[in-house]
């Protein structure tokens, strides 16, 4: 399928072939008629891309602070690495579109395919052929709203709630600064509303449009006699609320906006705008200062946008899908003009012309311009043939990648493809635009959007499963059940019923063919090289250990996906695991008890899940203490372990420094950061062509098991015995 994407490195936009997506359970796919070009947001960031890296330092200073938090705990290789590979991933383009639906997802029943409807959502309402879209980012069309006017939605809901945050009354006075779309659209809003409205624009061209289509009186920012004409249009009063609809580099707007208020009145600000406001006007005429943010209510939330949950109407009655829905009403009631304000409408083949009008690098001056999309009914195309880099050997390996998210592209796959004997076959995204990146980059076969492809392609002969949490059981179990290796990241289960079911499916291969077939689990560090010289210190010790592994990995906030029960699973599943199995591989010992106990601080703004201890007892009587903690500083050292045995002692800070002592005498090694993927990606190519494991399914699934049990112990404050016995082992 087509779709509009911009390299950010180089600034190009074009219209890529990229593989259609999948529908995901909660989801509608759709395809496209029309799209928005979002004139502001979408111009923005296409201008943003075509600077140079220096300006776009400039442009984002948040970034750059990023990348030097980078560069202070992971090294300045790292951090040019990582930002290198960003800049080459894709930037998908729009949020505004609307179609047929092709197909809805589990869950879904007041959808059905063929339904003309209307979404929105950055990185879901593309501009593409094909979108899948959450439920609750989807409105149905009546049938005299056409998909050009539907196109408008998730921009007429932006500004619907700037309307809704004003609070604008039957009668009111309302300035409405700035008069691109989104200001003619929240103008046109408070005139069905049954304000009085008055627009205010740089460009006496857009003034002079509001007056021609009626939407309201107007002057021009540059005349001399603006707060004036404002007065008289309120009759002396001034306005009861501002909009301020007006990208500005300054805060001219938020000024004017106060000079132009009554006392005591509304100045709400829609998008980029700077919100310094002049102390003695806003103080003086006890002005609210207020910010509208997207679409409504659930803007952000991953459980009402991705998990579908709606908020009761009673508690909140204008959600970003009610505002979606009460704008359809609006088009239906013919209470808005979108025509008159759509100016130009191009094919998505003319993508970038379209983007060079909106940016104001062409001749003509556009409001609304639209992408239109051919009318199909042929099956989306999931599957896209890709140009290989390497000279196919007979023996090499067929390796099919499911999951091309950051992990996959910053850590993985760039290692991958420099692996002897290995063939890249395939790399699968749900969006598939990732896919097609990475793909290309790295030279794959083919790419796909449905990683079921890769798994009974028989040409692949072992899975990588780089997917988000959730997904990593069951792909497991369906790529042994389908004859192949796997190497599937940390967690291996979210459940012990997802373990006992990978262990079984690994059983039934070993039954069925004689040494089966391998799973190989994403525990890196153990394959770090100063990890294995802390191992070999303490060979061939007689008394146990005394471990203490400290992970200072800084805050994440509630909203982040990985503390999302169902995707996630939480921080001791997906990211405490890896430290359990470290301890275990050190140990060589079966843990057999598990404690875990928090810090109890949520009243001071504190995730006590993300701040554990979890104690672990082995069967040879050593003790590992796992302090993952999320209320400490990453800039002084992210993983520190500290060994204790046999009157010794071991320290190990970030795999960068390892110092021993013994009976007195100390030795410091030091090197660059390997936390250990490059080995363990050589172990799992070696594995796969020997058939022997590099690490035994029983040894990573006790680990997992230990970690599933370390959340039981934190749910029923009690330690919790670890028992091979309860996933089949």
């Amino acid at each position: 399928m087509k779709q509009v994407v911009q390299n950010f490195r180089s600034g190009e936009l074009k219209v890529e072939d990229v593989p259609a997506p999948i529908v995901r359970p909660g989801f509608v796919l759709v395809r496209n008629r029309h799209s928005l070009i979002s004139s502001g947001t979408e111009g923005g960031t296409f201008k943003l891309g075509q600077m140079n890296l220096l300006q776009k330092a400039k442009a984002r200073p948040e970034q750059v602070k990023k990348v030097i938090n980078v560069v202070r705990t992971d090294g300045l290789l790292a951090a040019y690495k990582a930002v290198s590979r960003s800049l080459e991933i894709p930037i998908p383009f729009g949020y505004c579109c609307a179609g047929e639906v092709i197909q809805v997802g589990d869950g879904v029943t007041d959808l059905v395919p063929g339904q003309r409807v209307a979404c929105g959502g950055a990185g879901w309402a593309n501009h593409a052929e094909i979108v899948n879209v959450p439920r609750n980012l989807v409105v149905g069309l009546p049938d005299h709203v056409s998909t050009e006017q539907g196109a408008f939605t998730t921009l007429g809901s932006i500004a619907m709630q700037s309307v809704r945050v004003a609070d604008a009354r039957v009668g009111e006075n309302v300035v409405v600064i700035g008069l691109g779309l989104v200001g003619l659209v929240a103008a046109q809003i408070l005139k069905a509303a049954g304000c009085r409205i008055f627009g205010i624009d740089v460009d006496p061209q857009r003034v002079e449009l509001a007056r021609r289509l009626e939407i309201c009186e107007g002057c021009d920012r540059g005349a001399s006699n603006l707060e004036l004409q404002v007065k008289a249009w309120s009759g002396g009063l001034g306005a009861d609320s501002v909009l301020v609809t007006a990208p500005a580099p300054s805060n001219d707007p938020v000024a004017l906006a106060g000079d132009l208020a009554r006392y005591k009145g509304r100045v709400v600000v829609v998008g980029r705008t700077e919100m310094h406001a002049p102390r003695e006007t806003y103080l003086f005429k006890e002005l609210e200062l207020c910010t509208s943010l997207a679409y409504g209510p659930g803007t952000g939330d991953p459980s009402y946008e991705e998990g579908g949950h709606d908020y009761p109407v009673g508690y909140v009655r204008w959600t970003e899908n009610r505002n979606m829905q009460s704008f359809v009403e609006l088009i239906a009631q013919g209470r808005l003009d979108l025509e008159s304000i759509t100016t130009h409408t191009f094919p998505i083949d003319e993508a970038e012309r379209a983007f060079e009008m909106v940016t104001g690098r062409g001749a003509e001056s556009p409001l609304a311009v639209l992408l239109e999309y051919e009318s199909k009914s042929a099956p989306p195309a999931r599957r896209i043939s890709l140009t290989p880099r390497r000279v196919r050997s007979e023996s090499d390996l067929g390796v099919g990648v499911i999951g091309a998210g950051s992990f996959a592209t910053t850590s993985i796959v760039p290692i991958l493809s420099k692996l002897d004997g290995i063939r890249l076959r395939g790399i699968a995204s749900a969006h598939g635009l990732k896919a097609r990146s990475l793909g290309e980059q790295y030279g794959f076969e083919v790419c796909v959007s449905d990683g079921g492809e890769l798994i009974d392609d028989p040409e692949v002969h072992g899975v990588m499963i780089l997917t988000r949490h959730d997904s990593h059981a069951p792909l497991t179990v369906r790529a042994l059940e389908a004859g192949k290796d796997v190497f599937v990241e940390k967690p291996l289960a979210m459940s012990h019923g997802e373990l006992e079911a990978v262990v079984k499916a690994a059983q039934r291969g070993s039954e069925a063919e004689q040494g089966g077939h391998l799973v190989q689990v994403g525990f890196n560090r153990r394959y770090a090289p100063l990890a294995i010289q802390l191992k070999r210190f303490y060979v061939g010790r007689a008394q146990p250990m005394s471990i203490t592994f400290r992970s200072n990995v800084g805050f994440r906030p509630p909203e982040h996906w990985l503390h999302d029960p169902v995707q996630g699973g939480g921080v001791i599943l997906g990211e405490a695991v890896h430290f359990v199995d470290f301890c275990h591989w050190l140990v060589e010992a079966p843990p057999i008890e598990v404690t875990t106990t928090s810090l109890d601080g949520e009243a001071t703004g504190l995730i006590n899940a993300d701040n554990v201890h979890i104690t672990l007892r082995f069967a040879d009587g050593s003790v590992a203490t796992i302090v993952y903690s999320s209320n400490g500083d990453p800039m002084a050292g992210r993983e520190r372990v500290e060994v204790m045995a046999e009157g010794s002692l071991a320290t190990l800070d970030d795999f960068r420094r390892l110092k021993t002592v013994c009976r007195g005498r100390s030795r410091t090694t030091r090197r660059l950061q390997d936390k250990g993927y490059r080995r363990q990606m050589k172990a799992m190519a070696e594995s796969w062509r020997t058939g022997e494991p590099a690490v035994r399914l029983e040894e990573s699934a006790l680990s997992m098991l230990a970690t599933l049990e370390a959340v039981a112990s934190l749910e029923s404050r009690e330690p919790r015995m670890i028992d091979p016995g309860t996933i089949g082992l």
